[in-house]
């Protein structure tokens, strides 16, 4: 490749993953959203997952928040105190440590679990949210599509009831946000922003739950769940109902986000922390590993930028704590009609900024295919996966490594599983709720919180986010660009070669076969 387009490239890599130019927070005055947080006590949820961390740095960098309440669990044999340091190790808090070096005062630890009795909260951590907090946002769940079903009942629909008896107790709370999923409701394919009476009430559920055993509940599942492709959006629709039926006197909203990807603008663009989704499959086509893949690609895409989504929530709150609703209020945060991508789009425009800084330890030149149908994948999963699987396995034995190709493409197989619903069903979503919320902010708001998805320009969403998903999930250094072109162009001509061998061969064998059949046989 020629060193003037390298460097073309370099520079654009360069410019999307610089996004400090884009922070916002040099108002001379407070703006209304600014003066609402300052001083008051949030107790947060899920801190330490994609979203929280967005949701702590934006409150940490852009308002003066009192104190955060972060609710953290035990895991892998860390305590809460240990994964705080890790948490604020992310480089997703740099710009906030610039803005706000004191920030560690800010933070109160809550040792506890979203699926024990109380939140697993001491008498004593709970006397202090109960005199000290005023803003409650419960974004903790597990999104593991393939979760056990008695787990995702006690972490996503009884954690949601403990979290509602709690800001019963909170002496002056002024919100409640809980985190949905636009997809919640997905056994329809047009969702309103309202409640929808789910088959069986959040307290069943979880009655169930208590007097079946795992082993039974597990074979049970599929029948209880019936109409919903995972223990996720059905115990997702089971929380909301809780909401709907406990919370009923409290300044409460539900919040349903689309499917959340990297960020947008800030506080860095294009971060991100894990490959759920969307991002998933672009690693695995950059990495050469994922070829083939089941959907419709002239559905809507419904992805929306983290940091939006964040802006959009604490409006929520913030329009909450001013305003009385006779119903709670239901935000659909999705891309609007206005302004939309597909599928195709994604992945078109996705693949065209991926070859341009491709992956240092890609494995294979990237190709890929989408087909419609089950019946194509399932082909096409044979040839383009589980043949090449086979036969790097293969190889490995032989020079007395251990075979790992078809453990990984078993994963990826249950990854697309897992993801065929949502790309083969296309979904419409209500937004009204969001442009009238979006209407209530004054011009400093609409700046430091912005979440107009009309105003999103999706070639660079989706360029930032390659460039992101290269450096803060792949680990792919930028420096290393240049060889990695270089790689990237030689997989080029050995792919193509040994297509050229595959072909010569099957027409060999054709060739063949039909010579064979018209001297012996006709």
């Amino acid at each position: 490749m020629e060193e003037s387009k390298i460097k073309n490239i370099m520079n654009g890599y360069a410019k999307a993953i610089d996004g400090h130019q884009h922070l916002i927070t040099d108002f001379k005055d407070e703006s209304p959203m600014q003066m609402f947080y300052k001083d008051k006590g949030v107790f947060l949820t899920g801190g330490t997952g994609f979203f929280g961390k967005i949701i702590i740095e934006k409150l940490l960098r852009v308002t003066e928040v009192g104190q955060i309440y972060l609710l953290i669990r035990t895991k892998k044999g860390k305590d809460a105190f240990a994964r705080i340091e890790d948490l604020f190790n992310d480089p997703v808090f740099d710009q906030m440590k610039a803005c706000n070096p004191k920030y560690r005062c800010k933070i109160t630890i809550i040792s506890g679990d979203c699926s024990l009795p109380g939140l697993g909260i001491s008498p004593d951590e709970r006397e202090t949210i109960k005199e000290n907090v005023n803003i409650v946002l419960h974004s903790a769940a597990t999104v593991r599509f393939d979760e056990k079903l008695k787990m995702a009942i006690a972490i996503n629909v009884h954690g949601t009831k403990e979290v509602i008896k709690l800001a019963k107790e909170i002496v002056h709370l002024k919100a409640l946000v809980h985190v949905s999923t636009a997809f919640a409701h997905c056994n329809m394919r047009y969702i309103q922003e309202k409640f929808y009476n789910p088959s069986i009430t959040g307290d069943n559920a979880f009655k169930l739950s208590e007097c079946l055993d795992e082993t039974t509940l597990n074979a049970l599942a599929p029948t209880i769940i019936n109409g919903y492709p995972n223990t996720y959006t059905f115990t997702k629709v089971l929380a909301e109902n809780v909401v709907q039926q406990d919370a009923q006197n409290l300044p409460v909203t539900i919040f349903r986000p689309g499917i959340v990807i990297t960020t947008y603008r800030e506080p860095i663009t294009g971060w991100i922390d894990n490959m759920y989704g969307p991002c998933g499959v672009i690693v695995g086509i950059g990495s050469g590993v994922m070829r083939v893949f089941t959907g419709d690609v002239d559905n809507k895409a419904h992805i929306v930028p983290v940091d939006m989504c964040v802006n959009a929530l604490l409006a929520s709150a913030w329009d909450i704590a001013r305003n009385t609703y006779d119903v709670p209020p239901i935000y659909n945060y999705v891309p609007d009609a206005e302004n939309m991508v597909t599928w195709r789009r994604y992945m078109e425009d996705g693949f065209a900024y991926g070859c341009d800084i491709p992956m240092r330890k890609s494995i294979w030149y990237p190709r890929f295919t989408i087909v419609p149908h089950m019946w194509q994948y399932n082909i096409l999963c044979f040839f383009y996966h589980v043949l090449p699987a086979m036969f790097m396995d293969m190889i490995m034995v032989v020079i007395g490594k251990k075979p790992r190709m078809m453990k990984i493409y078993r994963k990826i197989h249950k990854f697309s599983n897992v993801l065929k619903f949502f790309s083969s069903n296309e979904f419409r979503f209500d937004n009204d709720n969001v442009r009238h919320l979006l209407e209530k902010l004054d011009d400093r708001d609409k700046r430091l919180f912005a979440f107009d998805m009309r105003q999103l320009d999706w070639t660079n969403l989706i360029r930032v986010s390659l460039y992101g998903l290269r450096l803060y999930v792949v680990k792919d250094d930028p420096s290393n660009i240049p060889e990695s072109i270089k790689r990237y162009e030689r997989l080029k001509v050995l792919h193509y070669s040994t297509l050229a061998i595959v072909y010569a061969l099957a027409f060999g064998i054709l060739y063949t076969l039909l010579k064979f059949i018209f001297y012996n046989i006709l």
